[in-house]
C-alpha cells in the first residue's frame, strides 16, 4: 500500500504536515515507538508511530528523526497536542513525511488498518513464506485473540505454546504450565546472554516491544529445542503479531494515562476541587470506597518504569499507570485495594521485582507505596507520600528496595537518608568499644544493651529473657556505661544507643 491510501481514508482522518510530494512511497510495515534513539527498531519502509514523550526540544527532534532512516513517514499521536514547530522543520528538511492522528483515532486503528492492506495484496493464495504469515495475521485481524493466536500455532506445530512476561506471569497458552518452568523460563529469558535459549526441552524465544530493556518485555515459551525451515517462520511471525497485538493493548491504556495525567497536573497545580476528582476517577474507573493507595517507582527510563509496574500489579490490583516524572523515569499508579490490604500489595510488588531482579544489569528497582485512603480529597497527599517513599528507597543499598506509608513515619526511614559514612561514624563512636570488648572477652554486653533497651529499661525482664541474675544484668550495665561514657538512666542516652542498634 502507499501512504496516499492511507491519508485518503476518511476514517482515519490523517493530516500531512510535510512530504506532501511523497505520498506515493510505499508502506511495508508498521511499528509503534516512543524512545528517543528508535533506530534498532524500526524498518526501512516502515509508518511509525509516536506520542512524542520523547521530544524535549529541537535537539531531540533531530535526533530522533536522523534515527529513523528509510521509513515510509512518521504519523504523531496527541500526547503535546499539535507537533512542535522544530519537528516540522526537520522532517521537512529531511524529506520526511510527517503526519498527525485526531485525539480519537487510536494507534491501534492505524496499525490494523495497515495490517489489512498488506495482508490484501498479498493475495488470497500467497506464496511460502506468506502463507503463515497471512494466516497468523488474519487470526488477529478477523477479531481473534492473543488466546486464539497461540492456540493456532500450537496446533499446527503441535507442541505447547505461551507467551510470558518476565516475571513469569502467563499472559496465554495453550495448557497449564507449573510455577517452577515459570519461574525457570523467566530466569533464563533474563539471564541468558543470548536468545533463543532452552530450559530443559522448553525453549525462549524473545518478543521485541521496542523497550531497550528485558524486564519490560515479554517472551514466547514452547516445547521443543528451536525451531527450524517453516517452524521457525511460524515461531518468528507469532512473535512479531504478539508484539503488535500488545501495542494494539497498550494503546487503550494511553487514553487512561491521559486522563491520569491531566489529575496529576491538576492535583499538583493545586486547581483540583472535589467534583472534578470525582469525575476524573469515575473515567478512570477508579473507585475509593474499599481503599485506594499510589505506588511509584523507577527502573530505569519513564517507559520501562510504566512497564515494570505495571505487570507487577498484575494479577492482584491492577492500577492505572502513567510516567508521572519522565525526567526522573518515575512511573506512578492509583491501585484500588478491592479486597486486598496494602500489606498483601506491597509484599506483591517485592515478590515480582524480586524475579525481575536477575535481569537488572546496572539498574536498580525503587518502589514507594503510599498509605490508604478510602476518599478522593487525600489524594493529593498521597502521591507525595508515595513518590517520598520511593525517593527513600532509592537510597537503599539492594537491587530492589520498597518503602511504604508506614515505613516514611518510623526512624528507620530516617537513618536510610543518612549518608553511610555518617552512619557509620556514628555507630562506631557508641559501639566501637563494646563490640571490641566482647570480642576480646567473650562477653556479650551488646546483646545485654539490646535486650535492656527492647524491654523498655525492665531489669527484672531483661534478666529473664537474657536468662541472668538480676545482679549479674547490673554488672554488665554499669560495664556498658563504663566504656561509652553514657548514661543508660538518660532517655536520650538509651535513644542514641537504640539508633546506633538499628544501624548494624
Amino acid at each position: 500500500m502507499r501512504l496516499r491510501d492511507l491519508v485518503h481514508d476518511d476514517h482515519l482522518a490523517l493530516k500531512v504536515l510535510t512530504g506532501h510530494d511523497l505520498l506515493d512511497r510505499r508502506v511495508r510495515g508498521v511499528s509503534t515507538t516512543d524512545l528517543p534513539d528508535p533506530s534498532r527498531f524500526v524498518k526501512p519502509g516502515e509508518l511509525v508511530l509516536t506520542e512524542l514523550t520523547w521530544h524535549t526540544g529541537a535537539g531531540s527532534a533531530r535526533r530522533f528523526v536522523d534515527r529513523l532512516g528509510d521509513v515510509a513517514a512518521l504519523v504523531c499521536g496527541t500526547a503535546l497536542k499539535v507537533p512542535p514547530t522544530d519537528l516540522i522543520d526537520v522532517c521537512a528538511h529531511a524529506g520526511l513525511p510527517l503526519l498527525t492522528l485526531p485525539v480519537d483515532v487510536p494507534f491501534s486503528q492505524v496499525t490494523e488498518h495497515v495490517l489489512r492492506a498488506l495482508i490484501a495484496e498479498l493475495g488470497a493464495t500467497p506464496r511460502r513464506p506468506y502463507g503463515g504469515r497471512r494466516r497468523l495475521a488474519s487470526t488477529l485481524v478477523d477479531g481473534g485473540s492473543l488466546t486464539k493466536l497461540v492456540d493456532t500455532v500450537a496446533g499446527e506445530l503441535d507442541v505447547p505454546c505461551w507467551v510470558m512476561s518476565a516475571t513469569g506471569r502467563v499472559i496465554v497458552g495453550s495448557q497449564p504450565l507449573d510455577e517452577d518452568s515459570r519461574a525457570r523460563l523467566a530466569h533464563t529469558f533474563l539471564t541468558a546472554r543470548f536468545l533463543p535459549g532452552m530450559v530443559d526441552d522448553l525453549s525462549v524465544f524473545p518478543i521485541s516491544k521496542g523497550v531497550p530493556h528485558r524486564i519490560a518485555n515479554w517472551f514466547l515459551a514452547y516445547r521443543g529445542e528451536g525451531a527450524q525451515g517453516d517452524s521457525e517462520d511460524v515461531i518468528v511471525e507469532l512473535a512479531a503479531l504478539v508484539a503488535l497485538e500488545r501495542s494494539r493493548l497498550e494503546a487503550a491504556q494511553r487514553i487512561e494515562r491521559r486522563v491520569l495525567d491531566q489529575l496529576l497536573h491538576l492535583l499538583e497545580s493545586g486547581d483540583a476541587a472535589l467534583p472534578g476528582l470525582v469525575s476524573r476517577l469515575h473515567t478512570l474507573h477508579v473507585e475509593t470506597e474499599h481503599g485506594l493507595l499510589v505506588v511509584a517507582l523507577t527502573a530505569g527510563g519513564p517507559e520501562v518504569s510504566v512497564a515494570v509496574l505495571d505487570e507487577l500489579l498484575r494479577p492482584l490490583a491492577p492500577g492505572i499507570v502513567t510516567a508521572s516524572a519522565p525526567s526522573a523515569g518515575e512511573a506512578v499508579a492509583l491501585v484500588p485495594l478491592a479486597g486486598n490490604s496494602a500489606a498483601e500489595l506491597a509484599e506483591h510488588l517485592v515478590r515480582g521485582a524480586r524475579i525481575l531482579e536477575a535481569g537488572l544489569g546496572e539498574e536498580r528497582i525503587s518502589l514507594g507505596v503510599s498509605s490508604v485512603t478510602t476518599g478522593p480529597a487525600g489524594l493529593n497527599g498521597l502521591i507525595e507520600e508515595a513518590r517520598h517513599a520511593r525517593s527513600l528507597a532509592s537510597l537503599g543499598t539492594g537491587k530492589v528496595s520498597v518503602v511504604t506509608g508506614d515505613d516514611v513515619s518510623s526512624h528507620r526511614t530516617l537513618l536510610a537518608a543518612i549518608p553511610d559514612p555518617l552512619r557509620r561514624s556514628f555507630r562506631s563512636r557508641l559501639l566501637g568499644r563494646l563490640e571490641a570488648y566482647d570480642a576480646t572477652n567473650q562477653t556479650e554486653l551488646l546483646e545485654t544493651l539490646e535486650t535492656f533497651l527492647e524491654e523498655s529499661g525492665s531489669w527484672s525482664a531483661t534478666a529473664d529473657r537474657l536468662h541472668v541474675h538480676v545482679n549479674t544484668l547490673r554488672y554488665r550495665l554499669k560495664r556498658i556505661e563504663e566504656l561509652t561514657g553514657r548514661s543508660l538512666n538518660s532517655w536520650d542516652e538509651r535513644v542514641d544507643f537504640l539508633l546506633a542498634l538499628r544501624m548494624r
